[in-house]
């Protein structure tokens, strides 16, 4: 009090001060010693944080601590704590909402009251002293009046001095709610903490022009230029008005529209309330505007309307209308109007992104407005690009899509390795208000997925195609990501003709947009790509037809978080942001004005490149060129009511609406005509092979007059199209795996389709008829008739083998034992289990080379053989990797066992040697007519011996004491590698006859034993 007293000039000591304000006898002492009772009161009677009780440790968020508070503003979140806390009395929750802060006209000072608890806040009203408080709220200074505070303002003919606003509102009997100057009403321009105001167009400041405070002259009023206003929302600084035709108004201290112009706002807003909310605020010719007629009403300009989206219970609601969209409140009448008067550049630009908005809906007054100016102009060639039209922005095409797709105007040259190997494309980026941002060159802007940016854009680099799929946040694009970007894509071409670099610089060529989503009226005319992604345009007869059909475009952006966001009425707005209003609120609006109902996004995004075909014509090889490549777009759309706040679980049923899937894709293509013309003429040859060869099949079976069971016939023409179809397909991937992955310069790509059909069909093929062999075989397998003949004669008998004879008695009591057979058929069962290659030892391995060495992405569809990265592979190339790596393992395998065969042992002869120990042959029908024979009659006397015995007769056998094995009798040296005891047989028809009668009679158990 006594720094203020001396500021004033009333001397230095407080006896001065007290006399200063006596009134008469004890009053002025009085009055002193109340205003420091008061200071006293108010620095030591306000309760601190320190003293605050802190409850429970529960948990408590940040908003739950505003709404205790409530309108009264009394709690905060204190961080030390981590809990809701209730400020002191006079103190209030600072803007964030973490702090307390003194109120309105509170003046704040830290004074240590505990040693060990430091400074605490203590609040002092500067009011007691009829005083107002800083910005900085660390002192109270007067208000100005008219002998202190002299105010020049050439703008302004009213009172040049700076009033409370208590007074203010005494005089008027209002209550405070507005300040009167010159008999104008109008709101309060400096909040009421401020304690004092200034006329419209002043700003109110603690300092003086040297910048010191001024405590002697107090608050003063600054008038500001005549081409800026007092912005409530800024209201200790002038704000420059939003177009440089505005001038503020005297009276209302508003920024107004001069000579034939006016505000865009005003034509926009309903009400008054409405003006900061709508609208660029700048300044429009009202007479274009009128011109727009009904498509300047914000019923049909401001209506965005979206198709398919995603509602409640992830049903699919064929259209959702937003009302009073945000961006078309905001942009729409100023650009229209701008653009037909002067076709302001930037008001264009902004007009060509609402039309892209609304996916270029032909009857939009955005796309409108563009195509009535451009419909009188002939000439539409900047650059030579046809549809594009000088001073307005190019959005469509004027060719047909097959002249724009099948142009020959690249000329830059595609390799796999060098400057060459990577497709230099640029964007040029516009924000949604029509600014130019700049060119870009492309690299990861096209991915919304986030990620490693080398992988994200190897999808540059010729010839490799990639597809890169995640998962977006929509509650992340709702709350962190920018306004739309608007882009339009171009190619680098950087040669001539002749191959020779560009000078100064490469040219660019546009690069088409085809949006899937795109509809002319209710038709989807590119609904066929949004159908068959894998479709080629002018390939085929589809394809050739598509291509009549398919409706190209220009801009193109990725998300859309703005078009769906409806701007709120006076009514529906909240009330905090109803009451802070004010004339000429900047552009971007305030929290809580507007709701976004629907959330849009690109959920697939495909680029493809196509090369062209050399032209024997030209002196240039054109098949190292590309023809333009195009963009395809397709985009999803979301009620923002459905998204959960939550973080669902995987595999909840919400999951796919917070955590929808997008892709990226690129394709590299070529015609491919020919190879498919010749795969045609192989595939025919190869039915002609399966004929002939399952002619010979059938004429080597069927060695009798009669014909065998249609089992094995079905069995052969089965396997004979599994296995040659398999082959077939091993071929033509082995052509593209090596031709593709191994070359050196650009001559085959792969097929856009990934599987193929035609691969795919015969794959199928070869594994049902595998499958169905397999059935057959195991049918057949369980059906062939097995029998061992035991050759032991009895003991005394030199003349019939055991059981022979027609006395039942003596078979049921002959001495030779039936271990030997049991034996032999113990082993044959073994045998069975016998294979060629191990199926763990392959398939381990195979796991190795695949899945441990990363072999597996050998299959990536890019032409890099050494490039082992993780990418999705091509089906075609997949198959013939896996059968090459198991065909290795496999080979392996059989080596091994051809030489283990050949030098160390053969389960088969050892099997032939025990059946001769054990003087049993084998007898093995597998079908009617056919079947093997292992001659096991041994040519030792007896086989059923004890161990002495039977070695005496080896040695027998080895001095050659004894005739030959085998049936013939003949020896090693005479059969010259040919088998004197296995045999593959074919039996004539009273063969089988008989033999089926003797096994009907077994079977029955009238049979002999023999």
């Amino acid at each position: 009090l006594e720094e203020i007293w001396r500021e004033l000039g009333g001397g230095s000591t407080g006896s001065n001060m007290a006399r200063s304000l006596r009134v008469s006898g004890r009053g002025g002492g009085l009055l002193f010693v109340a205003v420091g009772l008061v200071a006293v009161l108010g620095l030591c009677g306000a309760q601190t944080l320190e003293e605050v009780e802190i409850g429970e440790f529960i948990k408590q968020l940040p908003s739950e601590c505003e709404a205790l508070g409530g309108d009264s503003k009394s709690h905060i979140f204190h961080v030390p704590s981590l809990s809701c806390i209730e400020c002191p009395a006079g103190q209030v929750a600072s803007e964030d909402g973490f702090a307390c802060r003194c109120g309105d006209n509170g003046r704040e000072d830290y004074v240590v009251v505990q040693e060990a608890q430091g400074p605490e806040l203590q609040c002092f009203d500067c009011s007691t002293l009829s005083l107002s408080v800083t910005e900085d709220k660390r002192t109270c200074i007067p208000c100005g009046n008219s002998s202190t505070a002299a105010v020049v303002d050439t703008n302004s003919t009213s009172s040049n001095t700076t009033r409370r606003l208590a007074d203010g509102a005494a005089a008027r009997g209002d209550g405070g709610a507005g300040a009167a100057w010159g008999g104008v009403v109008r709101r309060s321009y400096a909040p009421a903490a401020e304690g004092c105001s200034c006329p419209p167009g002043h700003v109110l400041s603690d300092f003086m022009e040297n910048g010191s405070l001024s405590l002697a002259l107090g608050k003063h009023c600054t008038p500001c230029p005549f081409n800026s206003w007092v912005d409530p929302v800024s209201p200790k600084q002038c704000t420059p008005c939003p177009d440089v035709n505005m001038r503020r108004s005297p009276s209302t201290g508003l920024c107004e529209c001069q000579g034939g112009t006016i505000e865009d706002a005003w034509l926009l807003a309903d009400t008054v309330e409405d003006r900061p909310y709508v609208g660029i605020h700048v300044c429009i010719n009202e007479q274009v505007a009128e011109d727009l007629g009904s498509s300047g009403l914000p019923a049909q300009f401001a209506v965005q309307t979206m198709f398919d989206v995603i509602d409640v219970g992830q049903q699919i609601t064929d259209a959702v209308q937003v009302d009073r969209s945000a961006p078309f409140m905001q942009h729409y009448l100023a650009s229209a109007t701008r653009c037909r008067e002067t076709r302001h550049w930037s008001s264009c630009q902004a007009l060509a992104n609402l039309c892209a908005l609304t996916l270029y809906t032909a009857d939009s007054p955005a796309c409108k407005v563009l195509s009535d100016l451009e419909r009188p102009i002939t000439v539409k060639d900047v650059h030579t690009f046809k549809g594009w039209v000088s001073g307005l922005p190019w959005l469509s095409y004027e060719d047909s899509t097959r002249e724009v797709l099948e142009a020959t105007a690249i000329n830059r040259v595609v390799a796999l390795q060098g400057e060459n190997s990577l497709l230099n494309m640029t964007l040029t980026v516009y924000r949604l208000d029509g600014s130019y941002v700049g060119m870009e060159a492309v690299s990861t802007q096209l991915v919304l997925c986030k990620g490693d940016d080398r992988l994200l854009s190897r999808y540059r680099r010729i010839g490799t195609d990639t597809s890169i799929s995640c998962s977006l946040d929509l509650q992340s694009l709702l709350k962190d990501y920018d306004e739309p970007l608007f882009y339009e894509l171009w190619v680098d071409d950087s040669s001539l003709p002749d191959g020779t670099p560009k000078v100064p610089g490469p040219a660019l060529y546009p690069v088409p947009v085809i949006i899937g989503n795109y509809r002319d009226g209710s038709e989807l005319p590119n609904k066929i790509l949004y159908d068959n992604p894998s479709l080629e345009l002018g390939v085929g007869g589809e394809g050739s037809n598509a291509i009549t059909k398919v409706v190209m475009h220009r801009r193109f952006f990725l998300w859309d978080n703005v078009s769906g966001r409806k701007v709120l009425d006076k009514d529906s707005r909240p009330k905090a942001a109803a009451t802070s209003s004010g004339a000429g609120a900047s552009a971007k609006g305030a929290e809580g004005l507007s709701d976004l109902q629907v959330v849009r996004w690109a959920k697939k995004v495909e680029l493809r490149v196509k090369l062209r075909k050399d032209d024997p014509d030209t002196p240039y090889d054109e098949s190292i060129r590309i023809f333009p490549p195009y963009l395809f777009i397709e985009y999803e759309q979301q009620v923002v009511s459905t998204i959960p706040e939550d973080i669902p679980a995987f595999g909840d049923e919400r999951e796919t609406l917070r955590y929808p899937k997008i892709e990226f894709q690129s394709a590299y293509i070529m015609d491919l005509t020919n190879y498919w013309y010749i795969s045609m003429i192989l595939f025919i040859v190869l039915v002609v092979v399966v004929v002939v060869i399952f002619g010979v099949k059938v004429s080597v079976r069927n060695q009798s007059f009669s014909l065998s069971p249609p089992t094995g016939l079905i069995a052969d023409l089965l396997g004979t199209v599994a296995d040659a179809f398999f082959w077939f397909v091993f071929v033509m991937t082995g052509y593209w795996f090596f031709f593709f992955k191994l070359q050196v310069d650009v001559q085959v790509l792969l097929p856009l389709e990934n599987p193929h059909h035609d691969f795919l069909t015969i794959v199928i093929s070869c594994i049902v008829c595998k499958i169905l062999q397999v059935l057959v075989l195991v049918y057949r397998q369980c059906n062939v008739d097995i029998f061992f003949i035991d050759w032991e004669k009895e003991r005394g008998s030199s003349d019939q083998p055991a059981g022979s004879g027609n006395d039942k008695d003596r078979a049921l009591n002959s001495n030779v034992s039936v271990w030997r057979t049991i034996l032999i058929a113990n082993e044959w069962c073994e045998m069975q289990g016998s294979r060629h290659t191990d199926i763990d030892f392959t398939l381990m391995f195979l796991l190795l080379f695949l899945a441990g060495l990363d072999f597996q992405y050998l299959a990536t569809p890019q032409p890099d053989s050494t490039d082992l990265s993780k990418n999705e592979v091509s089906i075609a190339l997949r198959f013939f990797v896996i059968c090459m790596w198991y065909f290795c393992v496999v080979l392996i395998q059989l080596a091994w066992t051809t030489f283990s065969y050949r030098f160390i042992q053969d389960p088969l002869d050892l099997f032939v040697d025990l059946c001769q120990l054990a003087n049993i042959s084998t007898f093995v029908l597998d079908e009617t007519f056919h079947g093997y024979y292992i001659h096991g009659r041994a040519v030792h006397p007896h086989a059923d011996v004890n161990m002495h015995t039977m070695q005496a007769n080896l040695q027998a056998e080895s001095d050659g004491n004894l005739p030959y094995r085998g049936l013939t009798q003949t020896s090693r040296e005479d059969l010259n590698g040919a088998s004197n005891q296995v045999f593959e047989m074919y039996i004539p028809d009273n063969v089988r006859e008989e033999y089926d009668t003797l096994f009907g009679k077994v079977s029955q158990g009238s049979g002999a034993s023999g």
